[in-house]
C-alpha cells in the first residue's frame, strides 16, 4: 500500500513563507487523510520520515508543522526531530484520553516547548475547558469557515496568533487576511508530494531496532527500562498485559511488575508481535489476522505435543505470512531481522517439528476461515493427534480466533 509524505506551505501576513505543514496521505489522494491509519501510527511514519529526510530538505529553513494527537505527543519518536524548528499542531484523539493522559501531555508539551517547540492548537481546543493547553500554545488554528471576529480578537488578547486554514478562494483569502496572521490552503498554496513510500520497509527498520533492544536487555530489569522509556510502548504493554490473553484477578499497572508477569519469552514476544502489528495491520490487516490466528493455535498445539516448542511454534505461525504481507523473500528477510534460525529452519523444512506444526495450524486456521461443514469435518479429523475431544479443539481455535481480534485492538 502506497502512502506520501506531503507538505503545505504555511504564510504570514506579509505573504513570506513561513513554515511547511507536513502530514500522511495516500498516493493517489492528497486531500484527505488515510482513515484506516490510526494517527499515533502516522505520528510514527511522519517523525522517522522527517528524520530520514531531513528538518532542513522539507522546511527550507523554516518552521514544520506537524498534527500530533493529545495521547501521540506523549510518543518518543518525537524526540529524533530538530525541535526547535518544530511546530507541534494539538489535535484530538481517536479515542478519549483521560485525566492522567492529559496531565502527562501537558507536561510533555513543556518538555517540548523548553527544546524550542511551539505549540498550535486547532479551535476544538479552544475553550475553558483547555485552558492549561490554551495557556501553553503559541498558534490556534481556524477553518476559514468557522472564524470570525470575536474569535480572532479572543485568541489575540491572549498574545496568541491565528491561523486560518483551507482557504479555497479569492472571498476566503480576504476574510482570513483580515482576521488571521497565518495562512494555509489551495488556493495560495496547494500540497506537494515530499516523498512516496510503502509500509514494509518502516515494519523492518522497526522490527530491526525491537529485535536490537531484545539483545541488550540482560534482564527483566533491563528489558523493562527499555519498554518505560517509551510512552507509547508502555501503554500497549500494559493493554496486552490486562488483556483477555492472559487471565488475572487483579489489573496490572506498573511496568517493572507487567515485565515480571509476562517474563522474558513472552517479553520477546510482545515486543515482536507490537513492533509488527503497528504496520502489518495497515498494510494487509486480514493476513495479519491471519497470522496471528495461526500463531495462537501453532502454541496451543506444540502446549499439547512439543511443550518445549511453544514459544518458537507461536512465533513460526506469527511470521508464516510475512512473504505476502511485505512482498518479500521470507527466509532473506527474517535473516535480515535476526530470527533465531530454528524458526527459519521451520520454512526451509529442515526443522520437521515446528514445519509440521505450522501445517496443522495452517489446515485448522483455514477450516475455520470456511466455517461450516469443512470446520466440522477437520476438527472431528485431528482432534485425536492433539489428545483432545472435538468439541475441545473447536472451542481452542474459535478462542485464538477472538485473542487475535483482542491483540489486534492493543
Amino acid at each position: 500500500m502506497s502512502f506520501v509524505i506531503a507538505r503545505q506551505p504555511v504564510f504570514d501576513r506579509e505573504g513570506s513563507l513561513f513554515g511547511y505543514e507536513v502530514y500522511l496521505r495516500r498516493t493517489n489522494d492528497l486531500s484527505r487523510y488515510p482513515e484506516d491509519v490510526s494517527y499515533n501510527k502516522a505520528t510514527f511514519i511522519v517523525a522517522e520520515l522527517i528524520g530520514e529526510i531531513g528538518v532542513d530538505r522539507i522546511s527550507e529553513g523554516k518552521k514544520i508543522f506537524m498534527n500530533v494527537t493529545l495521547d501521540s505527543i506523549l510518543n518518543k519518536v518525537l524526540d529524533i526531530l530538530n525541535l526547535e524548528r518544530m511546530v507541534f499542531q494539538i489535535m484530538a484523539s481517536q479515542t478519549e484520553v483521560g485525566a492522567s493522559i492529559y496531565q502527562n501531555a501537558l507536561k510533555r508539551i513543556d518538555e517540548l516547548k523548553e527544546k524550542g517547540s511551539l505549540i498550535s492548537i486547532k479551535e476544538e481546543f479552544y475553550s475553558s475547558k483547555f485552558v492549561d493547553l490554551i495557556e501553553r500554545s503559541a498558534i490556534v488554528e481556524f477553518s476559514v469557515s468557522s472564524v470570525d471576529e470575536n474569535k480572532a480578537s479572543a485568541v489575540r488578547r491572549n498574545g496568541k496568533k491565528v491561523m486560518v486554514t483551507k482557504i479555497e478562494t479569492d472571498e476566503d483569502y480576504s476574510k482570513a487576511k483580515h482576521l488571521g496572521d497565518l495562512f494555509s490552503g489551495n488556493l495560495i498554496g496547494p500540497p506537494t508530494v515530499v516523498k512516496e513510500f510503502e509500509i514494509a520497509p518502516f515494519l523492518k527498520t522497526t522490527l530491526m531496532r525491537m529485535i536490537g533492544a531484545l539483545n541488550t536487555a540482560q534482564s527483566i530489569k533491563d528489558f523493562a527500562q527499555i519498554i518505560a522509556s517509551d510512552v507509547g510502548m508502555s501503554a500497549k504493554l500494559l493493554r496486552f498485559v490486562n488483556s483477555a490473553y492472559f487471565a488475572k484477578r487483579k489489573e496490572i499497572k506498573d511496568i517493572t511488575q507487567a515485565c515480571a508477569y509476562l517474563g522474558m519469552e513472552n517479553l520477546k514476544r510482545f515486543t515482536l508481535l507490537i513492533a509488527t502489528n503497528d504496520y502489518a495491520a495497515v498494510e494487509n490487516p486480514s493476513l495479519w489476522k491471519r497470522s496471528l490466528v495461526r500463531a495462537i493455535i501453532a502454541e496451543e498445539i506444540a502446549r499439547r505435543l512439543k511443550p518445549d516448542l511453544t514459544n518458537e511454534a507461536y512465533l513460526v505461525g506469527l511470521f508464516s505470512l510475512i512473504d505476502e504481507i511485505l512482498g518479500v523473500d521470507k527466509v532473506q528477510f527474517l535473516k535480515e531481522v535476526n530470527v533465531d534460525q530454528e524458526i527459519i529452519d521451520a520454512f526451509t523444512g529442515k526443522n520437521q517439528e515446528l514445519r509440521e506444526i505450522l501445517d496443522d495450524a495452517i489446515l485448522l486456521q483455514e477450516a475455520l476461515e470456511e466455517g461450516g461443514d469443512k470446520l466440522i469435518d477437520v476438527v472431528n479429523t485431528i482432534s485425536a493427534k492433539f489428545r483432545m475431544q472435538p468439541f475441545e479443539l473447536r472451542n481452542k481455535i474459535l478462542e485464538a480466533q477472538d485473542k487475535a481480534e483482542e491483540m489486534l485492538r492493543i
